[in-house]
């Protein structure tokens, strides 16, 4: 067990909470896709996701600016066991100002692309792939840092794509399939941690696949 902060969105304004769950990645991806200072556009321009408030406007590829509802925050503590757990991504390194600037992220961060290949070749067809997937030791590297480090997730109304520092990043969804996978203990204390939500099935529907570069193959250009 360990500590989870999180933020969300009521009536009138947001609450905090702190909450006590499973150490596990089940738990832990809710809350380690953005690193401290990553910027986030939202409708009056980029906020660091460290002062992001539920409520506040972000601007999503599919469905224009939604509310953000929900901000989950873990702390990490390093260890001589501890391995890379942020992703650095290099400037321009999937195109110009993709990101604008060197970007950190979570082992949770995943970017949204066009995958090439046949299945891929109709229609607006994306693919959300872990961001950790494309480290290749010079423009995408991974790191263990040596202090105590924050990283973030959140959650919006709908499940959707987010710009993060000139990437198009996914927000939080825990997967339909991992949720089935829990017990009915471990699932119901999954989401209280979501006071914005009532049940599982609010977190809707994923909106794009998520594959790895492996299962991609030689379709991951």
């Amino acid at each position: 067990m360990r500590p989870y902060y999180t933020m969300y969105a009521t009536e009138n304004g947001f609450g905090e909470q702190e909450v006590r769950a499973p150490s596990s990645p089940e738990f832990q991806s809710a809350f380690n896709a953005f690193a401290h200072g990553s910027l986030i556009a939202t409708e009056t321009g980029d906020v660091a996701v460290e002062d992001l408030r539920p409520g506040m406007q972000v601007l999503t590829r599919e469905r224009g600016p939604q509310p953000v509802q929900w901000i989950g925050i873990m702390t990490h503590i390093p260890s001589p066991h501890s391995g890379k757990l942020l992703t650095r991504v290099t400037a321009g390194r999937f195109g110009t100002a993709q990101p604008e600037l060197d970007l950190l992220a979570g082992p949770g961060a995943r970017m949204l692309h066009r995958p090439t290949g046949d299945r891929f070749a109709c229609g607006d067809k994306f693919a959300y792939t872990p961001l950790r997937d494309y480290i290749d030791g010079d423009s995408v590297i991974g790191i263990a840092p040596r202090m105590a480090t924050d990283t973030y997730h959140i959650c919006l109304r709908h499940h959707g794509t987010i710009r993060v520092c000139g990437l198009d990043m996914e927000t939080f969804h825990p997967g339909m399939t991992i949720l089935g996978q829990m017990g009915a203990h471990t699932r119901d204390l999954f989401v209280s941690m979501f006071p914005h939500i009532r049940r599982a099935t609010d977190f809707g529907q994923l909106a794009h696949p998520r594959l790895t570069l492996r299962s991609l193959g030689d379709e991951a250009a």
